[in-house]
């Protein structure tokens, strides 16, 4: 039989890279998050299979390079498809060796900023020339003002896919911003932060789910190799009987953090084994009138339900402001915090009648929800990777 149980569960990355000049520090980091387990670095070009010559086989040659450059223990596979998204089927279905097989894929953030070449980068501690040939620069990033390789739409399918097919998920996003030789040295910066409270349908049992022990599994990883920082849980109160959750910091009168939440949560990170501290947030406080605002965020995501009825421009602006003001709560916490680990809702279903349109403003709701905060790793965990019972 395969040793499928729990215990026998490493985390098995494949990180999704474009191009290898604007993701240094997340191929770093990702080398990080692995522990001892598989680490794949995958990348799709888009082609015609027909092609008199295949241009993966000088990619996969550049690539072991790259690896190399990067010292990190990585396998780096390359593929050819008509598209991104069925490229990203094959690296998930066909990477790994033997049964060790990719449960983790982690991919960069969709949004319109500027890729940095950290090549190039004076200050960049991956600066190197060694990819030039010539005039002409090998891994090539898009510039301000080009098209993107794939749209919005193309992303957000592929966040379906990954999670259709039983893996756990990663979006990371500012990773740009991330300096592990500033990060240990520097006594500002003590925190990793977990929020395990799903902003798109407050409940509270999500510090209890798969995705936010997950998150912690992986939180937890992170601190063997940076053991200077403190683990912080943020503990965000929900009501139970609408499940749902307004901030609100005007209101004098907001309930405290019911008690039981609090033990429930000491207890099973005990249980767990994980240090932490425990944050509550008194901002997140109930409010009985918010369940109509809860019901217009849910339309963003996997909760929708049939009966909602098309997204309207009210109902978007609302859903943005909500986002904004959950942003300003975690980024008034974030001044010393190194990586912040966010629970992600899974999107829309693909066969929505309004997919296109919803599953762009669920990435922009997610954008307003990651502004301005240090690196920070969106997750949506299906493996359950922890256990009380060993």
């Amino acid at each position: 039989p395969r040793k499928d149980h729990v215990k026998f569960w490493r985390p098995q990355m494949l990180l999704l890279v474009s191009s290898p000049r604007s993701s240094c520090p997340l191929v770093d980091f990702v080398n990080d998050m692995k522990k001892s387990g598989l680490y794949i670095i995958g990348h799709v070009r888009v082609g015609n299979h027909t092609d008199l010559d295949d241009a993966t086989i000088e990619d996969n040659k550049q690539w072991l390079s790259f690896v190399d450059h990067m010292r990190v223990k990585a396998f780096a596979e390359t593929t050819l498809a008509n598209s991104v998204r069925e490229g990203v089927q094959h690296l998930i279905r066909l990477s790994g060796i033997g049964a060790m097989k990719p449960n983790t894929i982690v991919l960069g953030f969709y949004d319109n900023e500027a890729p940095k070449d950290f090549f190039q980068s004076s200050t960049s501690p991956y600066k190197t020339d060694g990819f030039n040939t010539g005039d002409m620069q090998n891994f090539p990033i898009r510039r301000d003002g080009e098209e993107k390789h794939i749209d919005v739409t193309e992303y957000v399918e592929i966040i379906s896919d990954i999670l259709r097919m039983k893996k756990n998920l990663c979006l990371c996003r500012h990773f740009h911003r991330l300096d592990k030789h500033f990060i240990s040295k520097s006594k500002h910066v003590k925190y990793i932060d977990v929020w395990p409270i799903n902003v798109f349908d407050p409940k509270t049992e999500n510090p209890f789910d798969v995705v936010s022990l997950f998150m912690m599994q992986l939180a937890v990883i992170m601190l063997a190799k940076w053991k200077h920082l403190t683990l912080r849980v943020f503990l965000c109160e929900t009501n139970d009987t609408n499940s749902t959750a307004q901030f609100d910091t005007q209101d004098p009168n907001l309930p405290q953090m019911e008690i039981f939440s609090r033990m429930k949560l000491e207890q099973t990170l005990k249980s767990l084994r994980i240090n932490a501290q425990i944050m509550e947030i008194q901002e997140w406080a109930r409010d009985t009138e918010f369940t109509r605002h809860s019901r217009i965020l849910k339309q963003f995501t996997q909760s929708a339900e049939a009966t909602e009825g098309s997204v309207t421009e009210d109902n978007l602006n609302r859903s943005l402001l909500y986002m904004q003001r959950a942003n300003q709560i975690i980024r008034e916490r974030s001044d010393q915090t190194a990586l912040s680990f966010i629970y992600l809702a899974a999107p829309p279903p693909i066969d929505s009648p309004d997919f296109r349109e919803i599953s762009a403003r669920y990435m922009e709701l997610l954008t307003e929800l990651t502004a301005e905060l240090p690196p920070t790793i969106l997750v949506h965990g299906v493996s359950t990777v922890t256990s009380t019972t060993l």
